[in-house]
């Protein structure tokens, strides 16, 4: 097709900062109509950014220094021009990668995508909510009117971006621009949410720049890719022939890295495991649908027995909404059991003293899903590393900076990043700076609440192989609750599958992975294809 006449054409896009460091360099790439183009490459290759500039919402700091963005044919952005007004939310819309810091707090889920409709499309507020129900129920939310009434922290990680998409194609844009849209999705709702997006596209002939760190999205989904290393495309075309025949020695790294070598090992479970839970259930108060009713519990968590053996990396996968952020939580102490017994090391939580809940708070630690929440905005990422080392008072002061480059250096950041504030790094850099502050006490034990899913495929093998070489070295223990079931199948001994609150399949990972008793397994594993697969289904 003719670049000239597309929907998105992006020529010539430099960005660099206030200071004049530069951070995209020149690049070109366009997006036709009823197209999806995939941008990928490593956190902070200038993916995201560029996808911003096409909105003109660039952050604070970064500036718009060369070249154009061109959009039906219009420029909408350029240097020194201001961005074109009525475009951005009603003709171009964006699913943010993180969707607890861009979406209002105060606002319910329903009344924030009922205002998009009310300012773009002209609707009366009764008739946007009843839309904006209609639209959660599109994109996979069940009881969506009922959820239409809660907020967005009252909302699982992959409920939470399926409210984001229901926003973002409230207006039924011309281009939608992507940003990570399912990555905290699990993935039988990931293949829900492509498809829906896919039907969409097509329907509606609209464009799409899709943003991603996964190449089995982009070997099943898009259409072309654009691959960008340093702030540079180094290799773009068809997406059969990039990924079956890639030219450039990135590309060809990222297809390996999708392949990465196994981490697991076979860890009987000891006759006094780590952590032990007997028929734990936890629920939550829930409004009742009418009003004026009592509010009533909903349980989350059924009756659960596990135990984790020191050394084990042991995987709960599930989709989103099963209960495993729950169950997680609720093994060390982070919200409390509404019954049943929780042991950690043989200590009982619920009767545990002072002084031993303050030793289990170093003992024991999370690595939170969203990286932007549980981080703080104020603090440098140095400072947030060195306060639970002051805290619990584990190294000397002289020793901390030197403490701090080591785990920076470990999650593949550079020393120099102790400096920044967390606004200056990509969704995949903040997760790997809050891995190195749950790593920094030296935990007996981790509970990894998707500690890999905003992560591109060379620092998740990364990670996987640290958390592989802690176990071995430190006896680290770990729960790793993932939808990524590449990433358990590298890592984990054994593999728990939880769905509606219970367990329903446990056993050595390649034996719940390879020949899966439960149907909900089986149903899983058929919709995490790998790159391979993707292709093949592509051709059929």
């Amino acid at each position: 097709m003719n670049s000239d006449t597309s929907l998105l054409q992006v020529s010539g896009l430099t960005l660099a900062t206030a200071g004049g460091k530069p951070l995209v360099h020149g690049i070109d790439f366009h997006v036709e109509r009823g197209e999806i183009v995939a941008l990928v490459g490593e956190s902070g290759s200038g993916k995201t950014l560029s996808a911003l500039s096409v909105l003109g919402l660039l952050p604070e700091g970064v500036q718009h220094v060369g070249g154009s963005v061109t959009f039906n044919g219009e420029r909408v952005a350029a240097p020194e021009q201001k961005y074109r007004a009525g475009i951005r939310g009603s003709q171009i819309a964006m699913i943010f990668q993180e969707p607890m810091s861009s979406m209002n707090p105060v606002l319910t889920v329903g009344e924030q995508i009922a205002e998009v409709l009310v300012r773009h499309q002209g609707l009366s507020w009764k008739a946007a909510q009843q839309q904006a129900v209609a639209l959660l129920d599109k994109v996979g939310i069940v009881d969506p009117a009922r959820r239409a009434k809660q907020y967005i922290h009252q909302l699982s990680g992959g409920m939470r971006q399926r409210v984001m998409i229901a926003s973002a194609i409230s207006c039924k844009p011309a281009l939608l621009i992507a940003d990570e849209p399912t990555t905290a999705l699990d993935v039988t709702i990931q293949a829900q949410i492509l498809a829906l997006l896919q039907s969409l596209q097509q329907e509606m002939q609209m464009g799409v720049l899709f943003i991603t760190h996964d190449l089995s999205v982009v070997a099943r989904y898009a259409d072309r890719a654009c691959v960008m290393n340093g702030g540079q495309i180094v290799e773009a075309g068809a997406v059969a022939p990039l990924l079956s025949a890639p030219s450039h020695p990135y590309t060809q790294k990222l297809i390996a890295a999708s392949t990465a070598a196994n981490h697991r090992r076979v860890v009987p479970v000891s006759d006094a495991p780590l952590i032990s839970l007997t028929n734990v259930t936890r629920s939550y108060t829930q409004p009742h649908k009418w009003p004026f009713f009592p509010p009533h519990r909903q349980a989350v968590l059924q009756p659960t027995t596990l135990n984790i053996g020191r050394g084990e990396i042991v995987g709960l996968i599930g989709e989103s909404g099963s209960g495993k952020t729950t169950l997680g939580r609720t093994a060390i102490g982070l919200i409390p059991a509404d019954s049943g017994e929780i042991l950690f090391d043989g200590i009982n939580l619920a009767g545990a003293s002072r002084q031993q809940q303050q030793q289990m708070r170093r003992r024991a630690q999370i690595i939170f899903q969203d990286p932007f929440a549980s981080l703080d905005p104020k603090m440098t990422v140095g400072e947030q590393i060195a306060e639970p080392l002051r805290v619990h008072k584990l190294r000397p002061a002289a020793e901390i900076p030197t403490r701090i480059n080591e785990l920076l250096t470990l999650v593949g950041l550079a020393p120099e990043h102790a400096a920044r504030l967390p606004s200056a790094f990509s969704g995949g850099q903040r997760q790997r700076i809050a891995i190195a502050r749950a790593l920094a006490l030296e935990p007996e034990l981790l509970v990894a609440d998707e500690a890999v899913s905003a992560l591109d495929l060379s620092v998740r093998g990364q990670v996987l192989a640290l958390l592989a070489d802690l176990r071995d070295k430190l006896g680290l223990t770990v729960l790793f609750i993932s939808h990524d079931l590449s990433a358990v199948r590298q890592v984990c001994d054994r593999v728990m599958v939880m769905y509606r609150g219970a367990i329903v399949e446990s056993g050595e990972t390649l034996q719940v992975l390879e020949t899966p008793a439960h149907s909900y397994t089986r149903e899983l594993l058929k919709s995490a294809p790998d790159i391979a697969e993707a292709l093949r289904l592509r051709q059929g």
